[in-house]
């Protein structure tokens, strides 16, 4: 009976192994997309604008910065600048511009001859009373590994229509998992107090805190586009699995002035004020 079972997976095997066809997928060229990552905050500058070109999805290759665009900062408030190319690709303000909370701000870039434009704001900020690091067993109630975990206290203010990001740093390095990315809305939670909210990113890949660590946390206050692009950004990165829904571009605030270009952009040019907490754990 032992030998049969055994001939029966063999047979079992082949017939699946001899199934196998080897697809070659054709993936039609498009025209490239201008990428931009960049932010102004309630933070001393200099604000930074990043540009890169997309590339074919199958050429194992970097994204080429676009040089040479003319890029131009201006706020609310009647001021703006130039940003200086530093870097192939990456542009800095000076000292003109400053973000304040309330102010709104445009960019506008000038590349390969087409003209982009992108809005934001700066929002209120929410708190930071305090972070703290409690340790805490794998087996516990939702902790799965042994270490430290950093928890969040402080008030969220009474409007709906805020919007946050957590960021967290070990020793000075962005825990930047896509299951690290953290970012809430007030809709259901609007002017509580948050006492003990879990920060800590994703135990299960980057593990829990240790004695000697240096934690870095920093609130970003977000406008509402700006949370749903992250959270369709979170989606995005996440999306796997047998049933997992086909990939898809996420949402932008860069828009080609000619809504008649083929030529568009992807990426956004954020706003948020930032507040920011340390600790060392002892």
């Amino acid at each position: 009976m032992k030998h049969l079972l055994t001939l029966l997976s063999l047979a079992a095997t082949f017939g699946l192994s001899g199934c196998e066809d080897v697809v070659n997928l054709t993936v039609p060229r498009t025209a490239p997309l201008l990428v931009v990552d960049g932010a102004v905050t309630d933070q001393p500058g200099p604000y930074v604008v990043k540009l890169t070109s997309t590339a074919p999805y199958f050429e194992n290759q970097a994204t080429p910065p676009v040089t040479g665009a003319q890029l131009v900062l201006a706020s609310s408030d009647g001021q703006q600048e130039t940003l200086r190319e530093q870097h192939p690709g990456v542009y800095v303000s000076g000292s003109t511009v400053r973000g304040r909370v309330g102010g709104h701000y445009t960019l506008t870039i000038d590349a390969a001859g087409e003209h982009y434009r992108a809005e934001t704001e700066l929002r209120r900020p929410l708190p930071i009373d305090s972070i703290r690091a409690e340790y805490h067993r794998n087996g516990e109630p939702t902790y799965s590994r042994d270490g430290y975990y950093i928890f969040y206290y402080g008030q969220e203010q009474v409007g709906k229509g805020d919007y946050v990001r957590f960021k967290v740093f070990r020793n000075g390095v962005l825990r930047n998992e896509p299951a690290d990315l953290q970012v809430r809305s007030d809709e259901l939670v609007d002017g509580t107090y948050f006492r003990r909210l879990n920060l800590t990113p994703n135990p299960d890949r980057g593990g829990a805190f240790a004695k000697g660590d240096r934690v870095r946390v920093t609130v970003e206050a977000l406008t509402a586009d700006n949370y749903y692009f992250l959270n369709e950004l979170r989606i995005q990165l996440n999306n796997s699995g047998l049933f997992a829904p086909p990939p898809a571009n996420v949402r932008t605030n860069v828009r080609n002035l000619d809504a008649n270009s083929p030529h568009r952009a992807v990426g956004y040019f954020a706003g948020y004020t930032v507040r920011t907490d340390s600790l060392v754990i002892q």
